[in-house]
C-alpha cells in the first residue's frame, strides 16, 4: 500500500498530525496498535494549557517562565516559546471542530489552576478533557478521509539505500507481516511509563514500542532517565486521579488529617513529599469532602467514578487512599524544532518525542498542548516533504526477516511465563528506579533487565493460532520494554545529580557545571548503547544549513 504520509499512533498528537497532513492535500494512513480510544491521551483528564485573550492575570511570558522553571533548566526555549504562543490557535481550532470546553458565566472558556503555577490557564471539559479531544479528532479524521488501520502493530522502519521507504507492520487479525510504503513517516506512538507495570497509570499497550524501534534504527534518544510519577493515583491499582482534583481544591492529608504539603507544587516535588511521608510510616489520602456534591459532580465526575469503582470509596464522605505511580516520560526520540529526526523524512511528536518542551519535569496541562501543537507541526512539515519526495523501493528482505522473527515466536517452545516477567519488570523498576534512586538501586535494576533480556529469548506463544494471537503482541511488547528500560537505566546511571523528576539520593544536588545538558543515547554495533551529554543545538547546524540552501 502506498501513502504520502503514514502516522503511527492514535493519541492526540497522531490524530492531529494525520488531520493536518490530510488538510495539506496528502494521502494519509494512521496506524494504531489497538483502538484509538485506548491511548493515554484518551485518559488524560485534567486539561490543556493556553493563555487566551480572555485569560486574566496571565501572559505568554508567565506561561513560558513557568514551563522553563518546571523543566529545571533543561527546557528548550525556542520550542517552549513556539508552543505557548501557538496555544490559543490550537484551542480555537478545537472549538471549531466541536470540542465543548466548559464555559464561565460570561461565556468564555473556563480555566483552572494546575501544579507549578497559580495562574488559571488550564482549559478543561470537567475531568475528561483528553477523551473529549481524542474523540473529536478521531471523528474529524474519519470525516476528512484519513485511512485508519486499527490492530496493526509497527515492527520496524523500512529503508532503501539509507532512505525512508516505509514501515513493516504486524497485522493482528492473522499475524501476517506486511509493508506500507510512504514518502514521509510521523512517529507518535506514546511514551514508556507503562513498563512500570502494576505501578503505572498507563494502559497495557504503553510499552515504548516506537522508541525501541527508533533506537534499533540508529536514531538518537534523549533524556530517557526522566520519568514523571503522578502523585495522586489509587493505592492498589495505579488508576489516575486527575490533577483537576487538586486544581478544584482537594487536599492531600495523612491519617491524622494533616495537610503536610503544597498540593499545587510541581509533580516531582509533590511525589517526593508523598513518598517520604509514606516511608515515614504514614498513609496518604486525597480529601474531597469539603468540596461538596454539586462541585464534584459538575467538575470531577470521573474522580468520583474511579474512586467508587477502583477503591469502593465515596469521596463525598470518605478519604481516598493514594500513592505516586509512573505516569509520563519526558525522554524520547530526539527531534528538532520542526519535529524532524536523524532519518530524513521521519518526524516525531507527542510523548514518544523529545521536543525539549518539558526538560526534566512536565507541568500538568502542558502535555495535551504539546501533543496538539507539535502534532500539527509534524503533519504540516511531513506534508511539505511529501510534496517534494518520491517513493523508494521496499526491501522485502527486511520484510522476510520480520516474518521469520514472528514465526519463531509463534512456533517455538515456550519456557517462561510472560505475565510473571512483565509484573516482575514493573516491580523491579518501581523499587529501584522509582521516585528515589541511587547508583546501587539503578545498577540492580539494570542487572535484572539484562537477565530478563536473556530469558525473553525463551518466550514463545503457547497458543499457536495465528488469528488474533494476543500472546504474540505481548511478547514483542515485552522485548521492546526491555530495550527501553535498558536505555532509561543507563541514562539514569550516567546522570550523577538530581534534577527534576530524576532524584538521586547519592547525588541530592543538581550539578550545573556538568549536567545542564541532555542525555543522549546512541546504539552502536550490535546491541551496545553509548551515553553522552549534549546541548540543544549540537549536531543541528549542518541540518540548518542544508535546509536553508534547499529552500532557496
Amino acid at each position: 500500500m502506498l501513502y504520502d504520509v503514514i502516522v503511527v499512533g492514535s493519541g492526540i498528537s497522531g490524530l492531529y498530525a494525520a488531520l493536518s497532513a490530510k488538510r495539506s492535500g496528502q494521502n494519509v494512513a494512521l496506524i494504531c496498535k489497538s483502538s484509538p480510544l485506548r491511548s493515554n491521551s484518551a485518559v488524560a483528564s485534567g486539561g490543556i494549557n493556553a493563555v487566551l485573550k480572555t485569560t486574566r492575570h496571565d501572559s505568554f511570558r508567565e506561561h513560558i517562565a513557568d514551563t522553563i522553571k518546571g523543566a529545571d533548566k533543561l527546557g528548550r526555549f525556542s520550542t517552549v516559546s513556539a508552543m505557548v504562543t501557538g496555544a490559543e490557535d490550537i484551542i480555537n481550532e478545537l472549538l471549531e471542530m466541536g470540542v465543548v470546553f466548559d464555559r464561565s458565566e460570561d461565556g468564555s472558556v473556563s480555566q483552572r489552576p494546575f501544579g507549578g503555577t497559580k495562574a488559571k490557564r488550564t482549559c478543561y471539559i470537567a475531568d475528561k478533557t483528553g477523551a473529549a479531544i481524542t474523540q473529536t479528532l478521531l471523528v474529524q479524521c474519519r470525516k476528512e478521509g484519513v485511512k485508519i488501520f486499527q490492530n496493526h502493530m509497527m515492527l520496524s522502519i523500512a529503508t532503501y539505500k539509507n532512505q525512508l521507504s516505509g514501515i513493516t507492520i504486524l497485522r493482528r487479525r492473522n499475524s501476517q507481516v506486511i509493508a506500507f510504503a510512504c514518502k514521509t513517516l510521523i512517529l507518535a506512538g506514546g511514551g514508556y511509563a507503562g513498563i512500570y507495570r502494576g505501578h503505572s497509570t498507563n494502559s497495557q499497550e504503553s510499552s515504548g514500542d516506537i522508541i525501541a524501534i527508533a533506537l534499533r534504527a540508529k536514531m538518537r534518544l534523549a533524556n530517557m532517565e526522566f520519568v514523571q510519577f503522578h502523585p495522586t493515583t489509587l493505592l492498589n491499582s495505579g488508576t489516575l486521579i486527575s490533577e483537576a482534583a487538586r486544581g478544584e481544591g482537594a487536599y492531600i492529608v495523612d491519617e491524622s488529617g494533616v495537610r503536610f504539603t503544597d498540593e499545587l507544587q510541581t509533580r516531582d516535588k509533590l511525589s517526593r513529599d508523598i513518598a517520604k511521608h509514606q516511608l515515614a510510616g504514614h498513609s496518604v489520602y486525597l480529601d474531597f469532602r469539603h468540596l461538596g456534591e454539586e462541585l464534584i459532580d459538575k467538575k470531577l465526575p470521573s474522580a468520583r467514578k474511579h474512586a467508587l469503582n477502583g477503591a469502593g470509596i465515596d469521596i463525598l464522605t470518605e478519604l481516598l487512599p493514594i500513592t505516586p505511580s509512573a505516569h509520563y516520560t519526558m525522554g524520547g526520540i530526539w527531534s528538532r524544532n520542526d519535529t524532524s529526526t536523524d532519518i530524513p523524512n521521519v518526524f516525531v511528536c507527542g510523548e514518544c518525542a523529545h521536543s525539549g518542551v518539558h526538560g526534566a519535569n512536565r507541568l500538568g496541562g502542558n502535555s495535551l498542548l504539546e501533543a496538539a501543537f507539535f502534532g500539527k507541526v509534524a503533519g504540516i512539515e511531513a506534508s511539505k516533504s511529501a510534496k517534494k519526495g518520491i517513493f523508494h523501493p521496499i526491501d522485502y528482505a527486511q520484510v522476510a526477516q520480520e516474518l521469520r522473527y514472528v514465526d519463531m515466536i509463534i512456533e517455538g517452545d515456550n519456557r517462561f511465563n510472560i505475565n510473571t516477567m512483565r509484573r516482575n519488570l514493573g516491580n523491579n523498576l518501581y523499587k529501584n528506579a522509582g521516585v528515589f534512586r541511587t547508583h546501587d538501586t539503578l545498577a540492580n535494576a539494570l542487572e535484572y533487565v539484562h537477565y530478563l533480556m536473556k530469558m525473553s529469548s525463551g518466550l514463545c506463544c503457547v497458543n499457536k493460532e495465528r488469528n488474533d494471537n494476543v500472546e504474540l503482541m505481548s511478547i514483542i511488547e515485552l522485548r521492546n520494554s526491555l530495550t527501553v528500560a535498558e536505555a532509561m537505566l543507563m541514562s539514569a546511571l550516567s546522570r550523577e545529580e538530581s534534577r527534576g523528576v530524576h532524584y538521586r539520593d547519592d547525588f541530592p544536588q543538581s550539578d550545573e557545571n556538568n549536567y545542564e545538558v541532555n542525555t543522549i543515547v546512541r546504539r552502536l554495533a550490535g546491541t551496545f548503547l553509548r551515553i553522552t551529554f549534549e546541548g540543544h543545538l549540537s549536531s543541528d547546524w549542518w541540518y540548518r544549513i542544508r535546509q536553508f540552501f534547499h529552500a532557496l
